[in-house]
């Protein structure tokens, strides 16, 4: 009985040694084959957002004792272009514990954007910082509705510079007509 508990406690050991890492890109490379690259994370919601190649996805992770641990089960991932001006992508979606977050991105190299801003249909704009290009943000309190009708809400996104020129500027309304 004694070498059957030795071998399940160790068993759980290295079990819990595979699946944490001590760094988050670690933990999220672990679930692929191909590199990525970890380009954005909220701490508050253990949110990351990283690239597969060309593809854009956003995923939950865990962060216990110091270490990350990741799985690909809340995730959502896509590419995106543009034929007109810079891809720029606007993207809503529900993490279960998180709740409703919305998050997107402008792909360039020429240009690194500072400030994202959301603009709604009833006047309110949401400001959100940038890192690497990318944004990841909640709700706004004044929004109460699911992620299914979001894009019914907004009007535009703007992505800007350090020098608070305009970078590219994401429109519903041409959306709608593609």
């Amino acid at each position: 009985m004694r070498l059957f508990l030795l071998f399940v406690a160790v068993l759980a050991i290295l079990s819990g040694c595979n699946t944490s890492y001590p760094s988050l890109e670690e933990a999220v490379q672990s679930q692929w084959k191909t590199p990525i690259k970890v380009i954005n994370h909220d701490e508050n919601n253990q949110l990351v957002y990283y690239l597969d190649q060309t593809q854009h996805i956003l995923g939950v992770y865990e962060f216990e004792n110091g270490k990350y641990k990741y799985n690909n089960e809340q995730s959502v991932g896509m590419t995106f272009e543009s034929e007109s001006g810079l891809p720029f992508l606007v993207s809503a979606n529900h993490f279960e514990g998180i709740g409703n977050i919305i998050h997107g991105a402008i792909t360039t190299d020429e240009h690194e954007i500072e400030r994202f801003e959301i603009h709604y249909k009833n006047g309110e704009i949401q400001e959100i910082s940038a890192k690497n290009n990318t944004f990841i943000t909640e709700f706004p309190s004044f929004l109460t509705i699911d992620v299914e009708v979001f894009f019914s809400e907004i009007e535009n996104a703007v992505g800007y510079d350090q020098n608070g020129e305009i970078v590219d500027k994401w429109n519903r309304n041409a959306e709608l007509k593609n």
